[in-house]
């Protein structure tokens, strides 16, 4: 992001603990307040943002705005500063401050979206959620706990099919299949996240038709270069390749890895700010009822699949008994039965219509 040329001064960044935001466990969360005195209230936001940005490229949209939205203004009447006419303060998340952050990577295979969390003492802090293409059925994105372990920048790429193994490697820049930032988590096989040449794709509803990688938005990958090259790798100040477009790659040390996790869940449940909800995916490797015994690839007990008891067990351990249970048996058979792929069902609306229809 451009630096904005206007007139604002950082006051002060004082450590106290205030609870302006909850994660989804509605623990609160340790804030510091964060002062900037400007010309206006939209230079003050602008820079506010500038400031977040640069300590934790990876913050939601949705983060920038609540954290935006705990603005408390005093309108300054300085003659010495004359330009100089509010002193705003907001309540930052204290988590977002440290200069060394890690991270979990969760990807659900047919959901076809990775959700970042921040690990921050006792707490997981969720980031965001970003939309990805996995592997096609021929080479599936294998499930499985693992740990961040090399980045390369620039890249260049080499057909993986033995048909193509006499095919030139495609050269680093934007034509190239893994766009402009690689991070590799699987020491067993050619599968990674990365950018894309193909952003179309992500814009589809089914996406899974990779060589077994993870591809990102460009934007995305971009916004984890800079997060990972500022706060997550400490072993080495790889921070000048922020903007550089040389091919260099860097194998962490054990201080540098984060977690991976990917899970091959056809089912989601969660909340936001409507409400508790639960969405279906396909099943599109059709590994419900298979036999993993023999698997060395995919860890089995990251799979769970869409059945009555699993949502049941989930939902009572997750948010409790505030819907009867004879209430929700009904609610969750309707749901089977009608409930479309890839659509939120809230469980408020569908406990009140069928209350309603009783």
């Amino acid at each position: 992001m451009k630096p904005r040329k206007l007139l604002f001064f950082v006051i002060a960044l004082l450590c106290i603990s205030s609870s302006v935001f909850s994660q989804v466990n509605n623990k609160k969360l340790a804030t510091t307040p964060y002062t900037i005195e400007a010309g206006s209230l939209t230079d003050a936001d602008a820079a506010l943002q500038d400031y977040l940005l640069d300590r934790f490229a990876i913050l939601s949209d949705k983060w920038l705005a609540d954290i935006t939205a705990t603005q408390k203004v005093v309108q300054l009447n300085d003659s010495t500063k004359p330009d100089v006419l509010y002193k705003v303060t907001y309540q930052v998340p204290t988590s977002f401050l440290v200069d060394t952050a890690k991270i979990l990577w969760e990807l659900n295979i047919p959901q076809f979206e990775s959700h970042i969390f921040q690990l921050h003492g006792q707490d997981t802090i969720y980031i965001d959620t970003w939309p990805n293409v996995v592997g096609r059925v021929t080479d599936k994105t294998y499930t499985g706990n693992y740990n961040a372990f090399r980045i390369r920048n620039w890249p260049s790429w080499k057909d993986p099919d033995p048909a193509k193994k006499d095919v030139e490697a495609t050269p680093p820049g934007p034509g190239n299949p893994l766009g402009l930032f690689v991070v590799h988590y699987d020491e067993r096989s050619l599968r990674y996240f990365h950018g894309t040449n193909k952003p179309g794709v992500l814009k589809k509803e089914m996406r899974y038709e990779s060589h077994g990688c993870v591809r990102n938005d460009n934007d995305n990958i971009k916004k984890m270069k800079e997060f990972i090259l500022k706060r997550v790798v400490k072993s080495k100040d790889l921070t000048g390749w922020v903007k550089s477009k040389k091919s260099m790659t860097y194998d962490f040390d054990e201080i540098d890895k984060f977690p991976v996790r990917i899970i091959y869940k056809t089912y989601e449940l969660s909340q936001d700010d409507y409400g508790h909800y639960i969405s279906f995916f396909k099943d599109i490797y059709k590994y419900e009822g298979k036999d993993f015994s023999k698997d060395t690839w995919n860890d089995p007990s990251l799979m769970t699949f869409t059945t009555k008891e699993n949502i049941l067990n989930e939902y009572y351990r997750e948010y409790g008994w505030n819907i009867p249970k004879e209430k929700l048996d009904e609610i969750v058979d309707y749901l089977l039965k009608n409930g479309k792929q890839y659509e939120r069902y809230y469980f408020e609306d569908l406990q009140a219509q069928f209350l309603t229809n009783q």
